[in-house]
């Protein structure tokens, strides 16, 4: 076992500096090549998904466009604290209520 730390400790790569740099060099150069290739197959993407997208927002400008209300009703407001309350009548194990679901979690839709 102290031959083989001793071998190891005593070994010692004998490399010219200008070698070393050349290959740390073209180190670099590989990696920063591969990073713009990555670069550009991700531009390809861009264009043509975005020439996509232009075709698709086209032909939804086409389309007949039916306005929203700007603020929601009194009605709709309503509605959502009845499914909120219901929701969480189905979640307390205390009521009676029994769904042939379970509710896990409540979030708002966006």
């Amino acid at each position: 076992m102290q031959n083989i730390v001793q071998t190891l400790l005593s070994y010692s790569l004998k490399m010219p500096v200008g070698k070393a740099a050349i290959i740390a060099v073209l180190g670099i150069l590989i990696v920063f090549s591969v990073l713009a290739v990555l670069v550009g197959i991700l531009t390809l993407f861009k264009l043509i998904f975005g020439k996509l997208e232009e075709r698709d927002a086209a032909k939804a400008a086409k389309a007949p466009f039916v306005a929203a209300s700007a603020a929601p009703s009194d009605s709709d407001e309503e509605e959502v604290v009845a499914a909120i309350a219901a929701a969480l009548a189905c979640m307390q194990e205390t009521q009676e209520i029994r769904a042939p679901f379970r509710v896990k979690s409540i979030r708002e839709i966006k």
